[in-house]
């Protein structure tokens, strides 16, 4: 029984904090849309290497999704991972984890990833049991926020506990879409849920910009009347900087590199450039 409630008391009192923290205060940003294949974790990988490589912005990448897609596209700039904790671990450990703990370098400067964790899906259900189940991810933030200048969460593509998880513990939500209707309805009911957040959980959730993904340059009156129509529902949301279809996206994604290393000359590495360029613009701005 002593052991019992000692262990209890050790876990409510800390004598000594795993990490100090930092001098930073880092803006947290959620890549988010309900449906898959809209570029949602190329839009995440590439946006985080370009603040990275491009504006020398400490950021951190944590990849939220099971599928574990942000490890696969950057596969062969991510560092060894040993030893290091899953993510699913931090959010269900009791002992009050911080991100960092699940943090890996990479062979961009400034960019840290946490790597793929597909018990992510077993930990999905868990969450639920949990109290303040939505809260979890923004705990284990609290320090690790402090050591960059900015923080990408690329979400599951459902409006799930970890995606809430995720949309609590960030300042901003940026939502990619392509221009099919299914997309864009993806995209109008994760803006739905950005409301019920700020209304329900008292959480100043602000929208950063919608982007348009897989735009093709070839349906040029199909884009028009698509694009039309946004403009009319979410106004200046919209982001200027679209990103085109380019083969040498996927080719990248295939190849574990970052667009900028892989085709650095590309449309693709452009569009992403620009992005980058228009994100640190608007978080500025707001």
């Amino acid at each position: 029984m002593r052991d019992l409630i000692t262990s209890g008391l050790r876990k409510l009192v800390k004598s000594e904090e795993r990490y100090q923290p930092g001098d930073r205060h880092a803006q947290i940003v959620s890549v988010a849309t309900v449906k898959g294949g809209v570029g949602k974790t190329t839009t995440a990988v590439n946006l985080a290497a370009s603040l990275a490589a491009d504006h020398q912005q400490r950021v951190l990448l944590i990849d939220l999704d099971a599928q574990g897609h942000c490890s696969t596209s950057l596969a062969s700039v991510v560092d060894d991972a040993a030893g290091h904790v899953p993510l699913s671990e931090v959010l269900l450990d009791d002992d009050g984890r911080e991100v960092l703990d699940a943090a890996v370098s990479t062979a961009i400067d400034g960019l840290h990833i946490t790597v793929a964790d597909p018990d992510l899906a077993d930990a999905e259900g868990r969450i639920g049991q949990e109290i303040g189940k939505e809260l979890l991810l923004r705990d284990a933030l609290e320090v690790t926020r402090t050591h960059y200048d900015l923080i990408l969460v690329d979400c599951p593509p459902n409006k799930g506990d970890l995606t809430l998880n995720a949309l609590v513990a960030s300042d901003y939500v940026l939502v990619p879409t392509d221009l099919s209707p299914l997309a864009v309805q993806g995209a109008d009911e994760l803006l739905d849920t950005v409301m019920k957040v700020r209304r329900r959980l008292d959480h100043q959730l602000q929208v950063l910009g919608v982007v348009l993904t897989r735009v093709d340059g070839r349906t040029v009156t199909i884009n028009e009347e698509v694009r039309e129509t946004i403009d009319d529902a979410w106004g200046e949301l919209v982001l200027d900087q679209h990103i085109g279809i380019n083969t040498r996206l996927s080719q990248a994604q295939l190849a574990g590199e970052p667009i900028f290393e892989h085709a650095p000359d590309s449309r693709g590495a452009r569009h992403y450039r620009e992005l980058a360029t228009e994100v640190l613009e608007r978080l500025e701005q707001i």
